[in-house]
């Protein structure tokens, strides 16, 4: 298939994936300007029984349809064609330049409640949109939602197990055939695994989809309760009480107890959380513990040259990726200078790159854009902590407070910011350095990584 040219437009370039059904290829649109990328699935019936190809034409058709429908959503891709050839059957759909979430979601990182708030607030707008056509995805997973490389949105793809809710065929007079489950395993509801899906059992999928970001575990490792079967998760996870309701509702077993649109939950999050989304984009996807430059100084550089980078560090960092990537990197650099801040530059370049080579740039990157220019001050390139903490007393200066939190995270990980913020709030405004660190340093689970703590900030 690789190479072949399908009724002579989409040069087939590499393959993307596989399933039961078939293939999925990247390939090139060769009648359009630029010969740009597309993603073309391949449906290979089982037979070539005349009886079933026709039922197979059938479905494949109605399927088109529904994606044509679906694809009206800008966070969707859209259908760009449909076609049988040699009795196979070809879907072509837009092609989404970014990455899965399932490279943001490291095993044992937690992401920020904000973020988490983020991906609920995307794709519950996506969900309240096909449901609204009745369609149920049956597949919300980390690997089938792209972090748009242009914009940050997300944008839910794979809709290769939709079928609409009214589409059961009929096996007999008066009954109908159970739907077949589709689904991942860990990801799915009871009644989806059953066969029977409801257009809430899609809440459910992303319900644990935020669970895993929240706990940075895999869904085969979650805690049950031996007598409900209900995930047991909150105390493996950094999270308000209002956010942890929502989501256990969202993975209640029984389907009538969960919350029964997307709506509802949006309706409930907007109650109970007021953060501008468009902000929440700045959050360090991978869970890295880089330290962040001035929000303000890299948006005022941005406003007056249309980048946030300098000649100098655009140079420099267009070195680094040539060696990882070659010659595609001024494009990448291009695309990517735009970025509201450093992190999110560093995070879009990142999702190019080898994932053994990945960790190693991220930090050569950041310790390069985080030095001052040689045309800018030393202090204009003061790190700024990730929370704003009150200065305590004479002892324990913000920079301190900084330092505290570079440490944390670096022994175990985004809890650390967590547990700064938890000990500010708790300590008043008279306390020791000491005592302070000490504090930290009983939170930390490890007791070698306790000591370490407190020998590196003390000594």
């Amino acid at each position: 298939m690789l190479g072949n040219l399908l009724v002579g437009r989409y040069q087939v370039l590499q393959i993307l994936g596989g399933g039961g059904f078939g293939q999925t290829y990247i390939a090139l649109d060769t009648q359009r300007p630029g010969n740009p990328r597309c993603v073309v699935k391949h449906f290979r019936p089982v037979t070539h029984n005349p009886e079933f190809l026709e039922t197979a034409r059938r479905l494949f058709t109605s399927e088109a349809e529904t994606l044509e429908q679906l694809g009206h959503h800008e966070q969707i891709p859209r259908l760009l064609a449909y076609f049988e050839e040699n009795q196979e059957f070809f879907l072509v759909q837009e092609y989404i330049e970014g990455y899965s979430l399932k490279t943001e979601m490291v095993a044992g990182q937690r992401w920020t409640e904000d973020k988490v708030i983020y991906l609920l607030q995307q794709i519950l707008n996506i969900l309240h949109f096909i449901h609204s056509h009745k369609v149920i995805h049956r597949d919300i997973k980390p690997e089938n939602i792209i972090r748009r490389l242009h914009d940050g949105k997300l944008v839910l793809i794979d809709f290769g197990a939709v079928k609409q809710v009214h589409s059961q065929m009929v096996t007999a007079p008066g009954q109908t055939e159970m739907t077949v489950a589709i689904g991942t395993p860990g990801y799915m509801s009871i009644e989806q695994g059953r066969g029977k899906p409801r257009s809430n059992s899609d809440i459910y999928s992303l319900g644990v989809v935020c669970i895993q970001a929240l706990t940075g575990l895999h869904p085969r490792e979650f805690e049950e309760d031996s007598q409900t079967g209900e995930i047991l998760w909150q105390h493996r996870a950094a999270v308000s009480h209002d956010l942890a309701l929502i989501i256990t509702k969202m993975v209640l077993n029984n389907g009538k107890q969960r919350y029964q649109s997307a709506a509802e939950v949006l309706e409930v999050l907007q109650q109970n959380f007021h953060a501008e989304a468009a902000t929440l984009l700045t959050q360090a996807p991978l869970g890295t513990s880089q330290p962040q430059i001035s929000v303000s100084q890299q948006q005022a550089f941005s406003s007056q040259t249309g980048t946030i980078l300098s000649p100098e560090k655009s140079d420099r960092l267009k070195k680094i990726l040539l060696e990882l990537v070659g010659p595609v990197a001024t494009t990448l650099l291009r695309r990517a200078a735009s970025a509201p801040n450093y992190q999110a530059l560093v995070d879009s370049l990142s999702s190019h790159i080898a994932e053994n080579q990945r960790t190693q740039f991220q930090q050569t990157a950041m310790s390069l854009l985080l030095e001052p220019s040689p045309s800018q001050p030393e202090h204009s390139a003061q790190v700024l902590p990730s929370i704003t903490p009150p200065v305590v007393n004479s002892t324990i200066s913000e920079s301190f407070i900084r330092e505290c939190e570079r440490e944390l995270v670096d022994l175990i990980g985004p809890m650390g910011k967590f547990l700064i913020q938890k000990t500010i709030k708790s300590v008043g405004v008279s306390i020791s350095r000491t005592e302070f660190v000490k504090i930290l340093a009983a939170n930390i689970p490890d007791p070698q990584k306790a000591l370490q703590f407190q020998q590196r900030l003390l000594n």
